[in-house]
């Protein structure tokens, strides 16, 4: 029987994909910047075969996070793992919905709702019709050499123990001093790699996160790949990230306008 949290028809294709020696791109945090999305899966140059799995956080604080979610559901390449902001937007829009203020007004349901339509009512509307998508997106992805959850895991539980709020909201995987997973690289997003001196850790000076501790056959432990599209100091160099799991190639867009409103 096929656990709730995944999805092994998912699984199998990403499997299969790599074992074909075709690329499977992980996408870090959009947050609803589809244009800049779109520009980074043109740099791709997806063939047939290859693929797209997002680590989740497909919408909120950007633009057009409708965009975003039509151009992952609507592609036979491009597939995507759940994040913390589509657990925000179901507790606020679904079935006895609650906290929609934090969603709306904290941390960018507003810009996900006005993607949505013209009036308010239609915005709404329009929105709950994504959660039966949202909703089934599974929290974590596990391949023979790669395992990617949203945010990473706890450090403190054993990996297969973890709940859905482990993987979507913890920030302890860059903290880790050993391999969580001894045979998967993690592959995470949800926590900046700029704001990691915010925990101790020593920030990348450009591209994606690669945890210093080391797997078995010398391949950093995790990967993190948010690199802060949301970040509105244009020092922190905005943009969205794409690493290929079969070569371990790093692909990015920096923000259109790095001066926020």
């Amino acid at each position: 029987m096929e656990p709730p949290h995944r999805n092994q028809g998912l699984e199998k294709a990403l499997q299969d994909a790599l074992d074909k020696g075709f690329s499977v791109w992980a996408v870090g945090d959009i947050h609803g910047y589809r244009e800049e999305f779109e520009i980074l899966l043109g740099k791709l140059e997806l063939t047939q075969g290859d693929m797209v799995i997002c680590v989740g956080d497909l919408i909120d604080r950007g633009p057009d996070s409708h965009g975003v979610l039509s151009i992952v559901s609507e592609s036979e390449q491009i597939f995507s793992i759940k994040g913390n902001h589509e657990l925000l937007m179901s507790i606020a829009l679904g079935e006895g919905a609650r906290r929609q203020d934090f969603w709306i007004d904290k941390v960018g349901g507003r810009a996900t709702l006005d993607s949505m339509g013209r009036s308010e009512q239609e915005k709404r509307e329009n929105a709950r019709l994504w959660l039966n998508y949202t909703d089934s997106l599974p929290t974590e992805v596990i391949l023979d050499r790669f395992r990617l959850a949203h945010s990473g895991y706890r450090a403190d539980t054993p990996i297969d123990d973890q709940s859905d709020e482990d993987r979507l909201k913890s920030r302890e995987v860059f903290l880790a001093t050993s391999p969580l997973d001894p045979r998967r690289q993690i592959i995470a997003g949800h926590t900046p790699v700029q704001m990691l001196s915010n925990f101790d850790v020593d920030p990348p000076e450009g591209g994606i996160w690669r945890s210093p501790v080391l797997l078995e056959d010398d391949r950093p432990s995790a990967v993190l790949l948010d690199t802060g599209i949301v970040l509105r100091d244009p020092e922190h160099r905005p943009r969205i990230s794409a690493y290929d799991l079969q070569t371990g190639h790093v692909e990015e867009v920096h923000r259109i306008n790095q001066i926020l409103p």
